[in-house]
C-alpha cells in the first residue's frame, strides 16, 4: 500500500491543480479499484487535506468531500469505483475524463480548442419549475407562488411545502375521482408527495396525471417524460405507472408495491428505460412482461419489444434528481438531448462531428458555456446564439 499510497497522493493532487493527464486519471482509476478497502487510504486523504496551501490559486479542494465520495460502502455493498471516481471528478473542478473514439491513439492529450462563443448573456441552467393543472382546468405556476395552501379540491388540500414539494392532505373520503396533472417546462424540474405519501421527482419536459386521492383496488398514475419514485408500501394497493398518450407511446405499464425506481420515456430517446434501485417491479406490455432486480433496466423499443439489461449504471440514470450529469461513455446527440430539456435551447449540429464518447460527472448548477467547455476538450466545438446551440466539428 506505501508504493501506492504515494502514487495517489501524487495522482491526487494532480486532480486539484488539474494537471492530471488522461492516462494518468485511468491509473489513478485502476489504484483506488485496488485499495478500495484499506484504511490508509482515508489517512491519505487526511494528509493531503493538512497539506493543501490555502493560498495556492484555483478553488480550494473539499477533501472531507473527496473521502465522503471515495470510501468503500458499507455494510458489505459493492463498492462502485466508477461512481466515487465520477464525483471526485466533479468535486475537483476537472468534470470530465474521457476516451476518444478507438481510432485514436491512446493516451493522447486533449487539444486545446478556441473558447465557446457565447451571447454576452450565458444561459442559466435550469431549477424548480412546474405548472399544477386542477381537475377545473384551472393552473397554478408552482415556482412563482407562495409556500402554504394552494388550492382545495373536495376534502384535500394541496400545499406547497417550504422545502418547494407540492403535497396533499386528504380531510375525508372522496366522493368522485378528480385529477391533478403537474407538468414540467424545458429547464425545469419538480418535487411531489402524492396522497398515499409516495414521493416523485419529475425531470424537466415531463408530467404526471394523478387522482387527490386514491380509490378502489390500486394507486394509478399516468406519465410523460422522465420521473423516478420511491413507492410507499402497501401490500393491498398496487402502484401502477403507464405512459400518456401525450407521449406517443402507450400500452406500456409499470407495477410495483413499494419500491424504487426510475422510468425515462421521453419522445426523442430511442428506447423507453425502467431501472430498478430498490424492491422488484413487472414491466408489461403487449407483448409481454418481465420482471427486473435491483441494477436491471427493462427498455421498452417502439415496437413494444421488450429487453433487460443487468449492470447498469444505476448513479447515471438518477443523477438528474441528485443534481447532476452523469455520462458514461455517451455520444454527443445523448448528451445534448439532456442539455436541450435543462437549459431550453435548440440544438442544431454543422458539418460532420467527430465520434466521441464521454464519461463526466458535471453539475447541473453550471451555466451552458461552463459545461460546454468541458466538452469542448474533445476537440468539439460549440457557439450559442440566443437560445440556440450549435455544435461544430
Amino acid at each position: 500500500m506505501k508504493s501506492n499510497q504515494e502514487r495517489l497522493r501524487h495522482l491526487l493532487r494532480g486532480f486539484a491543480d488539474n494537471t492530471i493527464q488522461q492516462d494518468e486519471i485511468e491509473e489513478m482509476l485502476a489504484l483506488l479499484r485496488q485499495d478500495a478497502h484499506d484504511a490508509a487510504l482515508y489517512e491519505l486523504i487526511g494528509e493531503l487535506r493538512n497539506e493543501t496551501d490555502e493560498n495556492a490559486p484555483g478553488p480550494p479542494v473539499d477533501w472531507e468531500k473527496v473521502w465522503n465520495a471515495i470510501r468503500p460502502a458499507s455494510s458489505g455493498a459493492k463498492w462502485h469505483w466508477w461512481r466515487a471516481a465520477a464525483a471526485i471528478t466533479g468535486m475537483l473542478g476537472i468534470a470530465l475524463y474521457l476516451w476518444m473514439n478507438r481510432y485514436e491513439t491512446p493516451g493522447q492529450e486533449l487539444v486545446k480548442v478556441p473558447p465557446v462563443q457565447v451571447p454576452q448573456k450565458d444561459i442559466q441552467p435550469g431549477g424548480d419549475r412546474a405548472v399544477l393543472t386542477l381537475a377545473d382546468g384551472s393552473q397554478i405556476i408552482l415556482d412563482s407562488t407562495a409556500n402554504g395552501q394552494l388550492a382545495r379540491q373536495g376534502n384535500v388540500e394541496i400545499i406547497k411545502l417550504a422545502n418547494g414539494q407540492l403535497a396533499y392532505k386528504a380531510g375525508g373520503k372522496e366522493k368522485e375521482v378528480l385529477y391533478n396533472t403537474m407538468s414540467t417546462p424545458r429547464g425545469g424540474r419538480y418535487q411531489l408527495i402524492l396522497p398515499d405519501g409516495s414521493k416523485v421527482w419529475l425531470n424537466a419536459l415531463s408530467s404526471i396525471r394523478y387522482p387527490i386521492a386514491f380509490t378502489g383496488n390500486e394507486r394509478r398514475v399516468a406519465i410523460t417524460g422522465e420521473a423516478y419514485f420511491e413507492v410507499a408500501k402497501d401490500p393491498a394497493l398496487p402502484f401502477k405507472v403507464s405512459l400518456l398518450p401525450a407521449s406517443g407511446r402507450t400500452g406500456m405499464e409499470v407495477e410495483v408495491l413499494g419500491t424504487h425506481f426510475n422510468v425515462n420515456a421521453y419522445d426523442d430517446e430511442p428506447l423507453v428505460n425502467t431501472t430498478l434501485l430498490e424492491g422488484s417491479v413487472k414491466v408489461k406490455q403487449a407483448a409481454g412482461s418481465v420482471m427486473i432486480r435491483p441494477g436491471q433496466q427493462a427498455q421498452v423499443n417502439n415496437t413494444g419489444k421488450i429487453s433487460v439489461a443487468s449492470d447498469v449504471d444505476v448513479a447515471g440514470v438518477v443523477a438528474w434528481k441528485e443534481g447532476h450529469f452523469i455520462f458514461r461513455d455517451a455520444n454527443i446527440k445523448t448528451i445534448m438531448h439532456q442539455l436541450m430539456r435543462w437549459y431550453d435551447v435548440d440544438v442544431k449540429y454543422e458539418g460532420t462531428i467527430p465520434e466521441r464518447y464521454f464519461t463526466a460527472d458535471i453539475s447541473k448548477n453550471k451555466t451552458l458555456s461552463g459545461v460546454l467547455r468541458i466538452l469542448e476538450q474533445s476537440n468539439i466545438h460549440f457557439s450559442i446564439a440566443g437560445r440556440t446551440l450549435t455544435v461544430k466539428p
